[in-house]
């Protein structure tokens, strides 16, 4: 935990509390509204991460040094290729795991999301996953292949966040304090892939989450394409899972004009038997 010395003012959104009687929320990747009425921007005191030791156990969240051989991150096979097994093995050093597997990944663009060819930064507190995963079957056909046991075993998924842009300055990335978060602000989502205006299936159960005036939230600037910030979505040995809220925001005081932010995520799941 930090004391706070080197620090921001930035606005985060988060999603508006659940009225009474107010069905289970629902989105796609591309929000239909780009209004988001049910949401409403907090300004939050976000911490440079780079003055405190952190770690995925007890904050979720971790910083490391880790070069790449890709040239081009937009060349999905490309990444599929060379950088799955990069990112494999980084993990399973930093995990300790049995086993890892890469589930998927993305890459976004700010300049491209302008022009409507990739989705830019996202801009809405949230975690990719809820206690509900290993419940809605996710890790089913895993569990046939015998490499996991649902009774016994644990798993954890990391997502791992690199930014390849010129300066690193542009839409930072802010991860939260798992230990500051609560299950009370947590709201379980739908999120769907939208093609027009229709949901083409349920691709995953998400949180989003309502303000909380006790979350702690770092960032750290000036990230280079040989750092990646990895970080805790799912662990199925927390009662009750409690996760690594994250969001891109924009930095209020960033005076000059930067590089379009450029990054890429990858999930990965981890198995400990």
């Amino acid at each position: 935990m930090s004391d706070g010395s080197n620090q921001l003012s930035a606005e985060l959104f988060y999603r508006n509390p659940l009225r009474v009687g107010e069905a289970k929320p629902a989105f796609g990747l591309e929000e239909p509204d780009p209004s988001r009425p049910d949401h409403a921007g907090h300004m939050a005191q976000i911490v440079d991460g780079r003055d405190t030791a952190t770690s995925l156990e007890q904050e979720g969240f971790k910083l490391l040094q880790h070069s790449s051989s890709v040239a081009d991150f937009y060349d999905d096979q490309c990444v599929q290729d060379q950088y799955y097994p990069e990112i494999k093995e980084l993990v399973s050093r930093e995990s300790g795991a049995a086993f890892v597997q890469v589930l998927s990944h993305i890459t976004r663009s700010e300049e491209q999301a302008l022009q409507g060819k990739r989705l830019g930064a996202h801009r809405l507190v949230h975690n990719d996953f809820t206690s509900n995963l290993i419940k809605d079957g996710f890790f089913a056909a895993l569990e046939e292949e015998g490499k996991y046991d649902m009774e016994n075993g644990r798993i954890c998924i990391f997502n791992l966040w690199r930014r390849f842009d010129k300066d690193g300055l542009d839409t930072p990335f802010a991860v939260c304090d798992k230990r500051t978060v609560s299950e009370e602000e947590l709201i379980p989502t739908d999120l769907y892939n939208y093609i027009g205006d229709e949901p083409q299936g349920l691709t995953v159960e998400i949180y989003q989450s309502a303000h909380n005036e006790d979350h702690e939230w770092y960032f750290y600037p000036k990230m280079n394409r040989d750092e990646v910030l990895m970080f805790k979505t799912y662990d199925s040995l927390d009662k009750p899972f409690l996760p690594t809220l994250h969001s891109a925001f924009d930095d209020p005081s960033l005076k000059k004009k930067a590089s379009p932010r450029e990054s890429i995520e990858v999930r990965a799941v981890c198995f400990y038997n």
